[in-house]
């Protein structure tokens, strides 16, 4: 009895001690019990520093009559990004953009058709129905007729396969295929395999060449020309304005004029010949020397065209992680600060919700990571706050960003984009404390997740979803920088507080704002980005890689 006794006094400090650390353990919070779970430290003294208070300033003076509206290309545009770099400078960033600066300088383009047209004999087509153009990669000719044309094959001349032969086609036209040439058993005649070849991934290498051997003017038939004409759209547009880094570094005159036409068009220009070019193209499959064909034609090509470039830029802010390996991967929070600017010198487009609240929202984003970094404390992540133009035509500073990244888009983890958060529409008048959110589960149903516990732990924001459905007349899942990273398979999250009466008006001012509920949007912004930016597992994806885009 003594022995037991003595035994059970033994244990009595080990039960004391285990009760106790069962306490401790009890005492935490599930949001504490989440974060400790994932090795993620705590966010909530930086977040803390993103207030109704600090986000006035930057606003006011964004959307102030000195900014012009903020229209990309203007003065007003150049002074925003100048007053945004001058907040990453002073919050310690560096400078990771174009020579080492916070700029990446984007060119836009805008073509203008005053005259397109076919003409072949006496029949007229169509544009955009029996052919199509690319406007950056044709010269301004008002006028060009044409009294000979060649039919190339598939305009190939490479070290094993030669379409042009000896065959001179200096001051002529000359027809050819798109693709390349592949013969009875299904295999490339250039690649000698299956594979295909860059002929058939390039339609310029073919005209480059064609420029070469002195050509006036490229045909190219297009078998599918209805399917082109919708994947192409963009590309064939002349509405509003475009990258001008298209060509990359070309010029349009880098390559003779050029037009994709359809198979009926291709057998008006070669007339009587037509079947002989097919005959010679059906010798070609079935191993047969390919020999080009000439023809006298009459054709008139008027592609008078007028250009007009603009400058812009991008203004990125940098905040490399302190995990020796998760640094490489880069969490992406941007906000677009270009405008409408200013239709007359006397009315000035403000856009205090659209979209300088977003881009007030990013920069105390970003001073929050490089204060918590100063601090010791992250992000895992390297973090970059990035501030687009652009975006008002045709979220073309986004476009431009993933055309052309800074850093490895397979390498980018997530792009959380915050596109007017300052204002309170109709549905919401009596609770101004929530936040559309669109596209979180989208691509990753982790991100989605992420959002939502981010949001109940420590926002408590009423999340909207009504404009994430996949059949929203607004379409706003596609209508703003995000899309661009979503497009290349990268998962993101959109905030917006739904339009209003001021929307794209002059209206929209910095006094109808309420920086309150901007504050919590752009916290909320804060956490998500914090999470997805120190937990250890990237996101997952649910995306089929079929649907991805890449070039």
């Amino acid at each position: 009895m003594k022995l037991r006794l003595v035994f059970l006094l033994f244990l009595l400090p080990v039960f004391a001690l285990t009760a106790q650390r069962d306490t401790i353990r009890a005492k935490k919070s599930p949001r504490e019990r989440y974060m400790t779970s994932l090795g993620i430290p705590d966010p909530t003294p930086f977040a803390a520093g993103i207030t109704a208070e600090d986000l006035k300033p930057l606003l006011d003076q964004l959307a102030s009559a000195e900014m012009e509206g903020r229209e990309t290309g203007e003065a007003g545009q150049r002074k925003a990004a100048d007053f945004i770099a001058a907040q990453f400078k002073a919050a310690g960033l560096p400078g990771v953009a174009d020579r080492n600066g916070y700029f990446q300088k984007i060119s836009l383009q805008n073509d203008t058709w005053k005259d397109i047209g076919l003409k072949v004999g006496e029949q007229e087509f169509k544009n955009r129905t029996d052919f199509y153009v690319f406007p950056a990669f044709n010269q301004d000719i008002p006028k060009l007729e044409l009294k000979e044309v060649v039919f190339v094959g598939y305009g190939i001349e490479d070290r094993k396969y030669n379409d042009y032969g000896n065959t001179d086609v200096k001051g002529k036209a000359v027809v050819f295929y798109n693709g390349e040439p592949i013969d009875n058993s299904g295999k490339s005649l250039v690649t000698g395999s299956e594979f295909r070849s860059d002929w058939s991934l390039d339609w310029k290498k073919k005209v480059q060449v064609a420029r070469k051997k002195g050509a006036s003017m490229v045909f190219i038939v297009d078998a599918d020309i209805a399917e082109s004409l919708k994947s192409n759209r963009q590309l064939i547009s002349t509405r509003g304005w475009k990258p001008a880094t298209y060509m990359g570094d070309k010029q349009p005159d880098d390559f003779v004029n050029n037009m994709f036409i359809s198979p009926a068009v291709a057998a008006a220009i070669l007339g009587k010949k037509a079947d002989k070019a097919e005959d010679a193209i059906s010798a070609l499959r079935s191993g047969k020397e390919f020999k080009p064909v000439k023809v006298k034609a009459k054709i008139e090509v008027r592609l008078d065209k007028e250009t007009r470039t603009l400058e812009g830029s991008n203004v990125v802010g940098f905040i490399e992680g302190t995990d020796p390996v998760l640094k490489n991967e880069y969490v992406f929070v941007t906000a677009h600060y270009d405008h409408l600017g200013m239709s007359d010198s006397t009315v000035i487009y403000y856009g205090a919700d659209d979209n300088a609240s977003g881009t007030s929202g990013v920069i105390e984003i970003a001073r929050a990571f490089a204060d918590a970094k100063k601090k010791g404390v992250g992000p895992r992540r390297s973090v970059v706050c990035m501030l687009v133009s652009g975006e008002e035509k045709g979220l073309l500073g986004s476009k431009f960003y993933v055309d052309f990244p800074l850093f490895p888009l397979e390498h980018t983890v997530v792009d959380i984009n915050i596109d007017m958060i300052g204002r309170v529409d109709n549905a919401h008048l009596d609770n101004p404390d929530y936040i559309y959110v669109i596209g979180a589960d989208r691509i990753s149903p982790i991100l989605h997740e992420i959002n939502e516990t981010s949001n109940k732990y420590y926002t408590q924001l009423a999340l909207d979803y009504k404009y994430n459905a996949p059949d929203d007349p607004n379409h706003y899942y596609e209508r703003s920088d995000h899309y661009n990273f979503a497009e290349r398979g990268i998962p993101v999250v959109f905030y917006f507080n739904g339009t209003h009466a001021d929307y794209h008006k002059p209206t929209d001012t910095a006094d109808k704002i309420n920086f309150n509920a901007m504050a919590k949007r752009a916290q909320l912004a804060f956490y998500t980005a914090w999470d997805v930016a120190n937990r250890t597992p990237r996101l997952t994806l649910n995306i089929p890689t079929g649907k991805i885009k890449k070039d």
